[in-house]
């Protein structure tokens, strides 16, 4: 008997020690996750500035859910980005959640009013923007926020517009990036004779030095009271509407929004579009994103069977060329494949089609089917989040060019979208009721084996979709890690099939490029910005781009 006792001491002690081992291995993996550059073990947000990821990770951190902190994250943007996103504009969402396994996308973009008048798509803007209450959709902002939460939340509602509200009224030292836009030859003279210039400059037309929202923080703490019906039922609406009025100074700039469209406003909640790509499965939004572009070009990447190799000085070159080609072919493809529903496995077939047409030349426009010479846009704002429990959010919020409409509501302190402007070059006038067309594609990739994770989205207006397909081919077949995959010089082929080389990308490759006669330009002022985890077992990556000088935060 004292035999088997000792026996039993003994298996006791051995199976002790093994689980001792196994959970100084687990800590000191975890522990050094922590403490290396942009690494976290347990949960992570990547936004376009710092303040703003450390918003969101502080929200995890009192045990708010990735919806609950990507919703403080915007919030938060909104103040330090104002060029880019606000409560007067519209987001799309991609929700992962990891009890069930289900992906969910919510689309809170802008709606044309009931009674547009299609006479205002003849006067689009031929270069930049011309902004006036006219482009001015239904903004979609709030009621994406209490969807979003109302599905998936777990912290009080309230409580996610506090950390902005704190901000608005303390105010907050002009950044970096927001002054390049306010000290831009264009933007400063338009924004100085509009009543959003006193936001940002004194009565002698100086910049100053700190941003205060004042009006702004009692807008937030109305809708944090009283929820989205206070924005789309109440005074706010009744402000909005007045002061969009007010803001046209002559019949052709007048906006046809009414307190009606304000009122029949609801986000809606839709499947993702999903593909498989080698061992992930990637979840991204239907229309009206045109993430499907994004689909496409991979499904012809793919087909290339690219390696780490690839990007060796001796394939190097050839593997430019044929991200190239993927981008021509996506422009010349881009109204056949974003502006009907489309299945995957029929993207897939496009996509084959394109692939045996890329040789190692370039050839004329026609050859990659329509292309339309469509204008560039650019702008917008990403948020990726990875909470404790796995839970993940991709959301992309945008008032689409710089400072939107520039129509600022005093009365509310909200700057307005232009997002009716997409509509422009699409052919199709006959748009109230609608919501117009959106480069923005958050997106999320699972291993099938459910070990890793890739939470990503861009800002950038057209330049969206390429940024996109660049980093996930990056980081799937080139083997960089999430940092170098987006840090990676991107390239941009626009609507007239120039290509746009970042001012980084390799000198020697591009002269090759230029020899296989692709022709390009310098690239535009604003590059495409990418937010962007990557979680691989219980080590998360969280990259917000240098582009925008972001820093991701996690714990």
């Amino acid at each position: 008997m004292k035999r088997w006792k000792g026996c039993h001491w003994l298996l006791l002690v051995s199976v002790l020690g093994v689980l001792a081992v196994v959970g100084v291995l687990v800590y000191v993996t975890r522990r050094d996750c922590c403490h290396s550059q942009a690494l976290y073990a347990h949960a992570a947000v990547a936004a376009d500035s710092s303040t703003c990821s450390d918003i969101g990770r502080d929200i995890l951190k009192q045990g708010g859910s990735a919806v609950d902190a990507a919703i403080a994250a915007l919030l938060c943007s909104s103040l330090v980005n104002p060029q880019s996103l606000g409560i007067g504009g519209g987001s799309i969402y991609t929700i992962y959640q990891a009890t069930t396994g289900r992906v969910t996308v919510i689309n809170a973009r802008e709606v044309a009013a009931k009674n547009l008048h299609p006479g205002i798509f003849s006067r689009c803007p031929n270069v930049w923007p011309i902004p006036g209450a006219q482009w001015i959709g239904v903004p979609g902002e709030i009621q994406g926020y209490w969807e979003a939460h109302r599905q998936f939340g777990k912290l009080p509602w309230k409580r996610l517009f506090q950390p902005a509200i704190q901000l608005a009224r303390k105010g907050f030292e002009i950044t970096p990036y927001l002054k390049k836009f306010l000290e831009h030859e264009y933007l400063k003279p338009q924004l100085l004779k509009r009543k959003i210039g006193s936001l940002f400059y004194d009565g002698n037309g100086t910049l100053r030095k700190t941003v205060l929202y004042a009006q702004l923080a009692k807008t937030l703490e109305t809708i944090a009271k009283q929820g989205p019906g206070a924005f789309y039922n109440g005074n706010i609406a009744q402000d909005l509407i007045k002061d969009i009025m007010n803001a046209s100074d002559h019949q052709d700039s007048a906006s046809n929004l009414t307190l009606e469209d304000f009122r029949q406003y609801k986000a809606v909640v839709m499947e993702p579009l999903t593909v498989s790509l080698g061992n992930y499965t990637m979840y991204t939004p239907p229309a009206p994103s045109r993430s499907a572009i994004i689909i496409f070009m991979l499904k012809i990447l793919e087909g290339f069977k690219f390696t780490p190799k690839s990007l060796e000085e001796d394939q190097k070159v050839e593997t430019y060329h044929r991200i190239i080609e993927s981008l021509k072919f996506a422009n010349g493809g881009q109204d056949k494949i974003s502006s009907v529903k489309i299945l995957p496995q029929r993207l897939e077939q496009f996509a084959q089609a394109a692939r045996k047409k890329i040789d190692g030349k370039t050839h004329p426009p026609e050859y990659y089917s329509n292309i339309s010479g469509a204008k560039e846009s650019y702008g917008t704002s990403h948020v990726s989040v990875i909470d404790s429990e796995g839970n993940a959010v991709s959301v992309t919020s945008s008032i689409n060019h710089p400072f939107g409409s520039m129509v600022y509501s005093e009365s509310t302190g909200i700057i307005l979208n232009d997002q009716l402007t997409d509509f422009c070059g699409s052919g199709n006038s006959e748009v109230a009721g609608l919501q117009p067309p959106s480069s923005m594609s958050p997106s999320i990739l699972l291993s099938k084996d459910g070990k890793s994770m890739m939470v990503l989205g861009a800002s950038g207006g057209s330049m969206i979709t390429s940024a996109i397909a660049q980093v996930i081919t990056n980081k799937l077949w080139f083997g960089l890690n999430m940092k170098e995959a987006i840090t990676q010089p991107r390239i941009h082929v626009t609507g007239k099939n120039v290509v746009q080389f970042e001012n980084l990308f390799d000198g020697a490759v591009k002269e090759a490029l230029h020899l296989k006669n692709h022709k390009s330009e310098n690239p535009l002022l604003l590059p495409s910005v990418v937010q962007g985890i990557f979680r691989d077992h219980d080590c998360i990556e969280a990259v917000s781009d240098k582009r925008k000088n972001g820093t991701s935060a996690g714990y």
